[in-house]
């Protein structure tokens, strides 16, 4: 396939995605490499515009020039952004609020504590990139097992029940 059937093909893939305004991105195709410039509102559309331009066959690599612009409307809403990522980690189960805390600046969130499993570090980071206005995550937090039992004093040994 040649390459401007290639930057067709690119153009077509991100139409089809919902939530990316493909107006604002620039594609070029040169040797089967996709190159893509403008600006996106995310990360996760950053992420997801790259991934639907390497699934089109025929591109053998992907340039991602794309900017992540902060709306004008997310450097006023730091401390609502910062709010919701805590409350939606307090509604995750799988997520332990009292050893996890959230700062937000300029739409960008960073997770900082400590917790037992890597599946509860995955799940607070997937909890705060579904806040509206989240531009980005960074994930601090440190997997550390035992560190519940630690904290409550315990020490992880095994006691009779109390009947």
């Amino acid at each position: 396939m040649n390459d401007n059937l290639l930057e067709q093909a690119v153009r077509s893939a991100l139409r089809n995605e919902p939530f990316v305004d493909v107006e604002r991105i620039v594609i070029t195709v040169q040797n089967g490499v996709a190159k893509l410039a403008g600006e996106v509102d995310t990360r996760t559309q950053k992420l997801a515009v790259r991934y639907k331009a390497q699934c089109v066959g025929g591109v053998s690599d992907v340039v991602d020039e794309l900017d992540v612009r902060t709306p004008h409307r997310v450097e006023q809403r730091v401390d609502d952004i910062q709010t919701g990522v805590m409350n939606a980690l307090f509604w995750d189960a799988a997520v332990p609020t009292e050893r996890i805390s959230a700062r937000c600046e300029k739409g960008w969130v960073t997770l900082t504590g400590e917790v037992e499993r890597p599946y509860q570090r995955s799940s607070a980071e997937a909890d705060a990139r579904k806040i509206r206005g989240v531009i980005g995550v960074t994930n601090d937090i440190k997997v550390s097992p035992g560190v519940a039992a630690a904290r409550s004093g315990e020490g992880g040994e095994i006691r009779p029940a109390q009947h």
